[in-house]
């Protein structure tokens, strides 16, 4: 008990300073509201404790505060019913008949392709078929040409051939000719000659034109002996002997014009 009543005067005592505190703080405040317009600062001393307090500024109108808006009630989820089997065997019929709608256009379409590429195929094939004839075609027609250019090359050769064969057949008659009645014209004009002085070993070449008949058309000398009065006895003698021996044939007589010949002094001629 004498402990107890030891603290009490304490603890009394403490409270009251904690009063006069409070009551120093409310009038301070007080104070300031009044005197807000002061632009100073108080020093409350309360006991042991010291407040510090400023003058502040005019206190701002405070504006109203908003209602607060009421919640909106939450719907509630509609509940749906499910479909009935109407509308199930109505969407099931819809199903079936658009799943066989597309089968037949995919079918239709798988065929149109077929069919495409079939009618593209049978072009291919016709288009190689024409190409291949026509190439046997052009094959056919060269190798024709080549028959023809060379056949026509064994003819041309065998023209030649006989063109050839007839023209040496030619020759060797008209050196037959040419031979035979050339030998018989120079006997005859060495008959008609009259020897003429200083004409032994002497000789001319002597060309004659002639016609049928043995008439001579010309005669002149091709190369002179170097004695003119020996010369023109020759022609002379040419002369003399028409007509001269020819063929009678026309042919033949082709042979012989022109004739040349060399006319050569007998040896019995004069000195």
């Amino acid at each position: 008990m004498t402990r107890r009543t030891r603290e009490a005067p304490g603890r009394t005592r403490a409270a009251v300073y904690a009063l006069l505190v409070h009551l120093a703080v409310i009038a301070f405040l007080v104070v300031s509201f009044r005197w807000s317009e002061l632009d100073t600062s108080y020093v409350v001393r309360t006991g042991p404790h010291v407040i510090q307090a400023f003058m502040v500024g005019p206190r701002p109108a405070l504006r109203p505060t908003p209602p607060i808006p009421k919640p909106r009630p939450t719907p509630r989820p509609a509940i749906h019913k499910g479909p009935s089997k109407a509308q199930i065997a109505a969407r099931q019929k819809a199903l079936a008949k658009a799943q066989a709608l597309a089968k037949a256009r995919a079918q239709a379409q798988a065929l149109a392709k077929a069919r495409a590429r079939a009618e593209q195929a049978a072009r291919i094939a016709a288009r190689k078929r024409l190409k291949a004839q026509e190439q046997a075609a052009a094959a056919r027609a060269r190798a024709k040409l080549r028959r023809e250019i060379a056949a026509a090359a064994a003819r041309a050769q065998q023209r030649a051939a006989a063109r050839a064969a007839a023209a040496r057949a030619a020759a060797a008659a008209a050196r037959g000719v040419v031979s035979r009645y050339k030998a018989l014209i120079e006997a005859r004009v060495s008959a008609a000659w009259v020897a003429v002085p200083q004409s032994k070993g002497l000789h001319c070449t002597v060309r004659v034109r002639l016609i049928a008949g043995g008439q001579v058309v010309s005669a002149r000398i091709v190369q002179g002996s170097g004695n003119s009065v020996f010369d023109r006895s020759v022609i002379a003698a040419i002369y003399n002997a028409a007509p001269l021996p020819v063929p009678r044939s026309a042919a033949k007589l082709q042979y012989l014009n022109p004739l040349t010949f060399v006319f050569t002094a007998p040896k019995g001629s004069s000195p």
